[in-house]
């Protein structure tokens, strides 16, 4: 390992599992024994080498994990960690530094390393366990991530859903709204489909189907607004909300008039 980015591979080239490891450090020695260590437990990885944090951030984007040196010609201390970390948030970064302090070991996991090794006290069947650890922690986290992220878009899914179907305001117990929704597309995806029934005083009752073109979460809300809005403008209106002419706030976008059905129930 003797060039800025040396390819180098440690295990059989045939290993499909084969993970891809970026070293960052300046020291010739060190970089040879990290070599060695990982070739002679046939660790199945591919190590690329920078010697400094220009090179590292100019290479960090293909690693799946990371041995950081803390101490750096253009870097020292967590300084480089992070802006590895800023640079590329999914890479599984260990920090591998001849520092011996337990104290600088916390913080580099505080602030997002994944391990910390201790050069020279470091064996090759213990760094590529490192090396395999810190790269599933990682997957694991980012799927973690994913999940939370998935079920809050759920949630708010699901508030759109209750804004787009609401429970009809009727007061005459001779009339009841039987409504189905079927979502279109081979996905579900929310679209902006909405109806609305209301009663007003006069025993008119007001009946509204719309549909936002497009699906997804804009789409479902602006829906939402659309209903909220003819739901206000008939219970405020003497004579309920007849007919609604709605413009497309889009580029280029056309205004459409659309009529709610009132049918009188007042015998």
């Amino acid at each position: 390992m003797t060039s800025n980015a040396e390819l180098e591979t440690t295990a059989s080239p045939d290993r499909d599992d084969q993970v891809q490891v970026l070293l960052v450090e300046d020291d010739d020695g060190d970089a040879v024994l990290v070599g060695e260590l990982l070739r002679e437990v046939g660790a199945a990885v591919v190590v690329r080498r920078a010697r400094s944090l220009v090179q590292a951030k100019n290479l960090v984007s293909g690693a799946a994990c990371v041995l950081l040196d803390l101490g750096l010609p253009d870097s020292q201390g967590l300084n480089g960690l992070r802006q590895l970390l800023q640079l590329e948030p999914e890479a599984a970064i260990v920090v591998l530094t001849g520092e011996s302090s337990e104290h600088l070991g916390e913080l580099a996991v505080r602030a997002g390393a994944q391990d910390y090794l201790v050069k020279g006290e470091v064996a090759g069947h213990m760094l590529n366990r490192v090396i395999r650890y810190a790269v599933e922690r990682r997957r694991a986290e980012e799927a973690q991530r994913a999940l939370h992220v998935a079920q809050i878009r759920a949630q708010e899914n699901a508030r759109l859903e209750r804004g787009l179907l609401p429970s009809p305001l009727l007061t005459d117990t001779r009339l009841s709204v039987s409504a189905r929704c079927l979502p279109g597309g081979q996905h579900h995806l929310l679209g902006g489909d909405f109806y609305d029934v209301v009663e007003t005083a006069d025993g008119t009752v007001h009946a509204l189907v719309g549909d936002v073109c497009g699906h997804g979460p804009d789409e479902a809300a602006l829906g939402v607004c659309l209903r909220i809005a003819w739901r206000s403008f008939g219970c405020s209106s003497p004579g309920g909300a007849s007919v609604a002419v709605i413009r497309d706030p889009r580029p280029g976008g056309r205004s459409r008039t659309r009529a709610g059905s009132g049918v009188g129930t007042s015998s």
